[in-house]
């Protein structure tokens, strides 16, 4: 079994937790940490812009840390929505799947902060004239 099931499967089973949550624990959590449906977001722009940013500052370093990013959001992607599902089949109320749905948007934005430093990385080493010419 390769390690990407084997995170996925942990990843899918620790969300699960999320099942015994009580909805005071998770209306504490929104609470406390000023959940809102416009935050998800958030993440989802923060890993493009940063790893737009990080590629063209010229930090190659993060070459050799790209795979194991991709598995932490990997997992985290998967933690959320297992936890968003077990948070929907417990209470049955929108409004509770928010934490969980803001570790599906973290996963999302580290994916995201990948890919965007990847694809820059790829723009920056291909030749000038390998570059399609727009109409």
């Amino acid at each position: 079994m390769s390690l990407t099931k084997r995170l996925i499967i942990l990843a899918g089973l620790v969300g699960l937790m999320f099942y015994n949550a009580s909805a005071e624990q998770l209306w504490a959590a929104v609470v406390d940490y000023q959940l809102s449906w416009y935050k998800l977001g958030v993440p989802l722009a923060w890993g493009l812009i940063l790893g737009a940013l990080v590629n063209l500052i010229g930090l190659q370093q993060l070459q050799k840390w790209l795979e194991p990013l991709t598995f932490i959001a990997a997992s985290l992607i998967t933690l959320g929505l297992t936890g968003a599902a077990a948070v929907y089949a417990a209470h049955q109320q929108g409004g509770l799947l928010l934490p969980p749905l803001m570790i599906t948007a973290v996963g999302l934005g580290l994916y995201l902060f990948v890919y965007s430093y990847a694809r820059f990385a790829a723009h920056k080493q291909s030749e000038p004239g390998d570059e399609k010419k727009e109409p």
